[in-house]
């Protein structure tokens, strides 16, 4: 009995295991031609010129969308040749909202 507890012991220094931790780089696969790392030459968020077309791009297109919506307004509303004080309400808050997007634009443009 007193041999299988040395076996035992014997056993259990035996198992002892060691890990070994290996660091290599990943690289990963971003599309046919992307870069696995970050380069800041390359980031076109950060850069001042794209940054300045791309909010010159939304204000544009924002009035250019608020020119429609006025614009379908008003052949909705004028359709019967009567406004209501309600219609209106509605046709002035369109006006509004397209002179701010308009004034938003030109002040972009002066300043830039």
């Amino acid at each position: 009995m007193a041999a299988l507890f040395v076996m035992g012991a014997l056993n259990t220094q035996a198992q002892t295991r060691r890990v070994i931790v290996v660091h290599r780089p990943v690289i990963w696969h971003t599309g046919f031609w992307g870069r696995g790392y970050y380069d800041p030459f390359y980031d076109h968020y950060y850069d001042p010129y794209l940054q300045a077309q791309r909010e010159k791009y939304y204000l544009q297109q924002d009035v250019k969308d608020k020119r429609k919506d006025l614009a379908k307004d008003r052949e909705k509303y004028g359709s019967d040749g009567y406004l209501s004080p309600k219609e209106q309400e509605k046709l002035a808050r369109a006006q509004e909202k397209y002179a701010k997007s308009v004034a938003k634009l030109n002040k972009f443009n002066r300043d830039y």
